[in-house]
This record gives structure tokens, sequence and C-alpha cells, in this order.
């Protein structure tokens, strides 16, 4: 596990973006919730005019405008300040009111787009170890032949739609953000080599790099 421990959240966030201003990326894949922000925010200040493509990684399925929405979330952080024009924001369009329309409206997207592998894809990991929208048995899981997919996450008692777990490995890089003492516990386990995992499985034997706070950081780590 590329694993990169740091005192503060704020020393994790700038690193963070760092790495994917200094990597050169062209397509970077967003996921959503709150530890984030801070790193949208910081890439905010620093859109290149070069053409880039973000990408939404996963999203809950409310309008866009709903303070549960990620990409509602990206343009408050991210765009605060406006897209440049050489910019492509690939959303789920969730107004579709249908979560297949909704995602086959974004597979054309991307197509129309000519994305092909992503640069970098900026996950998360929940308590349960979910990622994107891959939750612990759910089919959304299985899917292999689709560059996302929907699904209705029971224990939430909401449709979800995400890319899925091929187009998530077959990234150059993975980038994991974790933050905060609940994270620990699974976090140590997947660092000692558990596969039952959603991020386990989306990230092992392939570039990832985890950037860790203190809290969050596993047991017996120096």
């Amino acid at each position: 596990m590329n694993l990169r421990i740091f005192d503060s959240t704020d020393e994790l966030m700038s690193a963070a973006a760092r790495t994917i201003v200094e990597s050169h990326a062209r397509t970077v894949a967003l996921s959503g919730g709150s530890t984030p922000q801070p790193l949208y925010t910081l890439l905010g200040q620093q859109l290149c005019d070069e053409q880039m493509t973000w990408v939404v990684v996963d999203e809950r399925y409310v309008p866009v405008d709903d303070p549960q929405s990620n990409a509602g979330m990206i343009n408050q952080t991210l765009f605060r300040n406006g897209m440049p024009p050489s910019h492509r924001f690939l959303r789920f369009h969730t107004e579709l009111a249908d979560p297949q329309k909704t995602v086959e409206t974004f597979e054309a997207e991307w197509r129309a787009y000519g994305l092909d592998n992503l640069d970098v894809v900026i996950l998360g990991v929940g308590d349960d170890g979910h990622t994107a929208s891959l939750f612990p048995g759910t089919p959304a899981l299985q899917v292999e032949d689709r560059i996302a997919t929907a699904v209705f996450v029971e224990k939430l008692a909401m449709w979800r739609v995400t890319i899925t777990k091929p187009v998530i490995r077959a990234a150059k890089l993975r980038i994991v953000l974790v933050t905060g003492a609940s994270k620990r516990e699974v976090l140590t386990k997947v660092r000692d080599g558990a596969t039952e995992y959603p991020i386990a499985q989306a990230t092992q034997g392939v570039e990832t790099w985890w950037f860790v706070d203190r809290a969050a950081a596993p047991a017996s780590t120096p």
C-alpha cells in the first residue's frame, strides 16, 4: 500500500492538489462527499487553460441543485470562479428522472468526448469499505462490461449512479483520500490484504496512492 500520512487535513489536501497538478492529468474523475471539498477548492484556484475533462465518479439520484448532489458540490468548489472554456464537465444527468437513462446518457457523452482510460480517479472510502457508489453486496460490484451503472442501495433507500469498477481500475492512477478515526479499521484491514471491501477490489494490484490523516492511519503504522 502506497501510504502517505499527514498530520493535518490541510497538509493532506495541499499534497493531493500538488500531485494532481504535477501529474499533468487531462482527465480527472472526482468523487463527492465532504472530504474532498477542500481539495477541489484548491484545484479551482489553479485551473489551467489547457483542455481538461472532469468526470463525476458517482452521484446520488437527486437534482443538481440539491445539497446532496456531488455535481452541485463540484460546481461550488472546483468551478466556483467559473469553468474555463477549454474544460469539459461530464456529470450524471439526474434531471432525466430515470436512473438507467441517466447511465446511458453518461456513457454516450463519455464516447462523444472520445474518453478512454482516465488519468486520475479521486476516491473516498466509507466506514463499510464502499467507494464511489460501489457498496458491499450490491450488483454494481459485478458489472464488468459498462462504463457506468445504476444501483439501488437498500440501506440508504436511494438510487445511485456510478462509474464501474473496471473504469476505476483502468485509470493510470487512483488517489484515495481518507480522514477520520472511523476509517481506521477498514483501512487497516485493506492494508493487511482484505479483499471483501469494494475499495480493495477497486485498488488492489493497480497504482494507488493513499493520502491519509493521522487519525485514519492504520494500526501499527509508525
